[in-house]
């Protein structure tokens, strides 16, 4: 088991004392859990809270802020755990020049350390928007870049209410924490980009078919993000992984206790790979590209089985004969994401024993049903703004209609999921 340090009882401690410096397998622990924290949610608060709670085990702090940059020299800042003017007004987007941190976002500097920023200078001049920096406390400060492929694309600042907090150990954990999440918070702003896009194409013409179009385009172009992200997480995270895997391996002599505890660490490797080499799968179904709908949903099932801890029947009845494949990719794609939110749902919420998906043709449409044995969708669950905020999401996107039903004998729900044949044709015609 990694040790985990309480940092609660070191941020009540007495000022002056220094934030701990984790070892590296607390490290690597903590920033896989960052990767299973923000991969799927699409909410900037929500992505960014769980950021901020995962990032805490590994570096204490009393704020974080993300700041995206945008080419037209001005940035947006995002908050976590205490809320500034810096993110809380009207217009939320501001001149980079006024940023007190404009060095980093500038690429003037490589980081920002500070022992006080009351003091700091650097924080400091004329125009500056530093009044936060007092409003909130903010007295140590650690500021590290965002960057994807190489291009800037903004900052990470992580703040404590204490003086002297941080050292530049401290600094390198920040950029890594950064690097695993700027990639994921450029997909999601190139997809509030493309929505934003979308919006505006629709209040100039009026017309419903532009609203399908963007949608398309949106659900399009978030997908080829979330796939780009997978790979990148294949090729780097996934890579270093195995490449410590086997460091760790080759590791003779010893104590006993010692070999004991490098056994425990290449147990603790060894799930963490699968569990990075599932986050990868879902980022980028690749089965689905290269075997069909029924046999990527068969796939992520018995995934899904194996990390349960009760016993689960789970099956696919495919009584289509592979109509799901003869839907356009984006669409496909878009159906498949909704079974696995609804197979999410299920096994995380109603705790059932026994799941069944059934994917047929009907009339105009094709249909997938979901049903489990668990305790029953109540009415107070229509209204989540998470799991069956995202189902419902989904498919107004691609057109199609959703149905959540409570079963009565035996007790359980089902989802049915109805796509029409001519789903995504509309983007054939698009110049």
């Amino acid at each position: 088991m990694i040790k985990r340090f309480d940092y609660d009882q070191l941020n009540a401690s007495e000022e002056g004392v220094c934030a701990l410096m984790p070892n590296a397998a607390e490290a690597l622990d903590c920033y896989l859990s960052i990767a299973q924290a923000i991969a799927g949610p699409t909410d900037y608060e929500l992505v960014l809270e769980n950021f901020a709670n995962r990032l805490r085990a590994l570096i204490a702090h009393d704020h974080l802020d993300i700041v995206l940059l945008h080419p037209t020299g001005t940035q947006i800042c995002y908050e976590a755990r205490m809320h500034t003017s810096w993110s809380h007004t009207q217009n939320p987007a501001k001149p980079t020049a006024e940023s007190p941190i404009r060095d980093v976002l500038r690429g003037d500097a490589p980081y920002i350390l500070t022992d006080d920023a009351w003091t700091d200078p650097v924080f400091h001049f004329d125009g500056a928007d530093s009044k936060p920096i007092f409003d909130a406390n903010l007295r140590s400060r650690i500021v590290v870049p965002l960057r994807v492929q190489g291009e800037l694309i903004g900052s990470l600042a992580i703040s404590s209410h204490k003086k002297s907090f941080y050292s530049k150990d401290l600094v390198v954990l920040a950029q890594g924490a950064a690097d695993l999440v700027s990639a994921y918070l450029f997909a999601l702003e190139r997809g509030k980009e493309a929505k934003d896009s979308a919006i505006s194409e629709l209040e100039a013409t009026g017309r419903e078919r532009t609203l399908r179009i963007g949608a398309l385009r949106l659900t399009e172009g978030m997908e080829r993000e979330r796939q780009r992200l997978g790979m990148d997480l294949h090729d780097q995270t996934l890579a270093d992984l195995a490449r410590i895997r086997r460091r760790v391996s080759r590791v003779e002599g010893g104590s006993k206790a010692a070999m004991d505890e490098i056994a425990a660490i290449q147990d603790e490797l060894d799930h963490c790979l699968d569990d990075v080499r599932g986050i990868v799968e879902d980022m980028k179904p690749g089965v689905l590209q290269l075997f069909g709908f029924a046999e990527a949903v068969d796939a992520h099932l018995q995934r899904c089985r194996k990390n349960m801890h009760r016993t689960m029947e789970m099956h696919v009845d495919d009584a289509s004969n592979g109509g799901m494949d003869d839907l356009q990719d984006t669409v496909r794609t878009a159906v498949y994401r909704i079974v696995q939110e609804a197979v999410n749902n299920a096994l995380k919420h109603a705790e059932c024993t026994r799941l069944e998906v059934r994917i047929a043709h009907s009339g105009p449409n094709m249909t997938v049903t979901i049903d489990d044995n668990g305790t029953g969708i109540q009415d107070a669950d229509l209204q989540s703004h998470s799991g069956i905020g995202n189902i419902k999401t989904r498919t107004d996107l691609i057109s199609a209609q959703v149905r959540f039903e409570r079963l009565e004998d035996p007790v359980g729900t089902r989802v049915m999921i109805m796509v029409p044949l001519t789903a995504g044709q509309v983007e054939s015609d698009i110049t």
